[in-house]
């Protein structure tokens, strides 16, 4: 009801400064059609995203309507047996008010805010993963001589779609002449399995450096989760540090950063994981639960044309029952008509955990990875090819055989990128391998993409094949996407 309200509000106030003559009105329209390629009950999905925004003077207001016809699960694996009427979903999802004059900015709505480093408060939404943290709420701002962030808000409840967690928050920041001191406090009552609610507080400093070639940050928060839910359960107390530095020595940069997470997880943050692939510590324990962890990095450019960059990390926890290695090096060649470069990975993980009998159970991963991309004229188009070699090495103990097995596979990958006058398309196929004597005998996926410019305003996408996930590079943009398989028809368009 308070949204058909503000929503009444909202196009009133359009009709009323239609015809001012400083109205600024833009928007964006997104619709999807997915077939996806899975024995579930649907393969057939619909998406259409509407967002408007509008400014007059010190005014804004934006609203996005939603439509989901089913909603679409990110992950294959979960498939639909019997649509339920929950799969079905017309909403207004972001609705928001804002007031802005000189420093002063206030705000009522969806809210989009950051503390820090992301270590103690960020409400986002990550759509490729279906990952929605964002507030509804009040948010003001004072943006001056000292920067001042105060917000309050609630989300759905994980555990219940129909409750609320609540989240609200205080950012302090002070910037001197080359240094700038910060300080937040947030606190949190998140719904729990007793059908109450749990209290946290946090409290976090901050510093940071910015001398000439140096540059440096550092920040230091405690966590108090208490009120249970249960009187058996007692208040868990927990610490997290993060700091990070570069410095530029003419032709070469250095950096470093360092990482203490204890008992630090929860909701409505995004911890620095101080490694190049983001990795965490292990796959089963979630980020900031129990991780210690240093990196260090360098590039290094070697004349015009030529760079190599380095970049490794290592961590483990309190009992060094778990540890994780990620490297990477790249050396990058930038030329006038030629450009591309070779990469190496190295991600491993190893470690144990306590099976259901309270036996030690040990494990071991490693993830290698080969590449190379390289952008060249040819047939008078710009051509880029990309490509890698990925072998996948895992020991775990084997239930049926009752010893620990070695287990691996590769996974080749090649694509190719061209531009046609408006018609940007990319060509990739994959594979996964045993060994190399299966070569002949495996299962090769293939997948297309265009991207298609209709008008100044308007792109057309067409995806046709099987992705395996990760992060994806086609016709010039990156983003990290989830497993699909199956037709996918993107139209968005601006105004």
């Amino acid at each position: 009801m308070r949204r058909i309200l503000l929503l009444i509000f909202a196009l009133s106030a359009i009709l009323a400064l239609s015809a001012q003559s400083n109205l600024n009105i833009n928007g964006l329209n997104e619709a999807q059609f997915i077939y996806r390629d899975a024995a579930d009950s649907l393969n057939i999905y619909f998406k259409d995203s509407f967002a408007m925004n509008l400014a007059y003077k010190d005014f804004g207001f934006g609203m996005k309507f939603i439509a989901e016809l089913p909603k679409y699960s990110t992950n294959q694996s979960e498939l639909v047996g019997d649509m339920a009427p929950a799969d079905l979903k017309l909403a207004w999802e972001e609705l928001y008010l804002s007031y802005e004059q000189g420093p002063w900015m206030a705000r009522g709505g969806t809210l989009y805010e950051t503390f820090g480093s992301g270590l103690v408060f960020r409400s986002y939404e990550d759509k490729e993963f279906d990952l929605d943290h964002r507030l509804s709420g009040f948010h003001f701002r004072y943006d001056d001589a000292i920067r001042i962030k105060a917000l309050y808000g609630a989300n759905a409840s994980p555990l219940n779609d129909n409750a609320l967690d609540l989240s609200y928050g205080l950012d302090l920041e002070y910037p001197l002449d080359f240094f700038t001191l910060g300080a937040a406090a947030v606190g949190y009552r998140n719904l729990t399995p007793f059908n109450n609610y749990s209290q946290t507080d946090i409290f976090s400093g901050r510093l940071g450096i910015n001398q000439g070639p140096f540059s440096a940050k550092a920040e230091y928060a405690s966590r108090e989760l208490y009120k249970r839910g249960n009187t058996a359960l007692g208040p868990i107390s927990g610490s997290a540090i993060y700091a990070s530095a570069d410095l530029s020595l003419g032709p070469v940069l250095l950096g470093a950063a360092y990482k203490n997470y204890d008992q630090f997880q929860f909701r409505q943050q995004d911890v620095p994981l101080a490694n190049y692939h983001g990795e965490t510590l292990a796959d089963n324990q979630a980020s900031a639960l129990d991780e210690i962890g240093l990196q260090g990095w360098s590039n290094v450019a070697i004349n015009d044309s030529w760079s190599l960059d380095l970049n490794y990390a290592e961590a483990w926890n309190q009992d060094d029952s778990k540890r994780m290695n990620d490297a990477y090096a790249a050396l990058e060649y930038s030329g006038d008509a030629l450009s591309g470069g070779l990469s190496w990975s190295h991600v491993e993980k190893t470690g144990s955990d306590l099976n259901g009998l309270g036996q030690s159970i040990s494990y071991w991963q490693r993830e290698i990875t080969p590449a190379f991309h390289a952008n060249f004229p040819a047939w008078g188009k710009a051509l880029g090819l990309t490509g890698e070699f990925k072998q996948v090495d895992k020991e775990n103990l084997d239930a049926t055989a009752g010893d620990y097995a070695l287990k691996g596979h590769y996974e080749p990958k090649l694509q190719a990128d061209i531009a046609l006058g408006k018609v940007s398309l990319s060509l990739g196929a994959q594979s996964e391998w045993e060994d190399f004597s299966a070569i002949m005998e495996s299962r090769y996926w293939a997948n297309a993409e265009a991207r298609i410019s209709l008008f100044d305003h308007s792109d057309i996408l067409v995806f046709a094949g099987r992705e395996a996930g990760g992060k994806v590079c086609r016709n010039g943009m990156c983003r990290y996407v989830a497993p699909f398989s199956g037709l996918r028809v993107e139209l968005a368009t601006r105004f």
